[in-house]
């Protein structure tokens, strides 16, 4: 499989400061608490706590929600760079948010691969 990536070009922030609403661009329930994933600047003129300032990192190539190895491999080479990842995978994409500083390093780590 090809991967083809695109760096979105908000920066996004993690909080347990809002429910699901317009504003969210992921949204979990979990069973302490929800975790709602926002871009930063509407976080600020909500005034609501977050951390993890990040940069998203959309893979454009199509997945399946049964593909098997696809999340491992991408983290596997952004760990070996020394560099975090969270993953989310959605019904056709898979999503990586990674730290802010490391966002156009890791987009270009990754579009070396295609």
């Amino acid at each position: 499989m090809v991967f083809q990536f695109y760096l979105l070009p908000d920066i996004y922030v993690f909080t347990k400061s809002l429910d699901f609403n317009k504003h969210t661009l992921l949204f979990f329930n979990e069973s302490n608490h929800n975790t709602s994933i926002i871009e930063k600047n509407k976080a600020i003129k909500l005034k609501i706590d977050y951390t993890f300032e990040s940069r998203c990192i959309k893979l454009l190539s199509k997945t399946k929600l049964t593909d098997i190895g696809i999340s491992s491999k991408i983290t596997s080479i952004l760990a070996s760079n020394n560099i975090a990842c969270n993953v989310i995978s959605g019904y056709d994409n898979d999503y990586f948010f990674v730290p802010f500083n490391d966002g156009l390093k890791a987009y270009q780590i990754l579009n070396s691969l295609s």
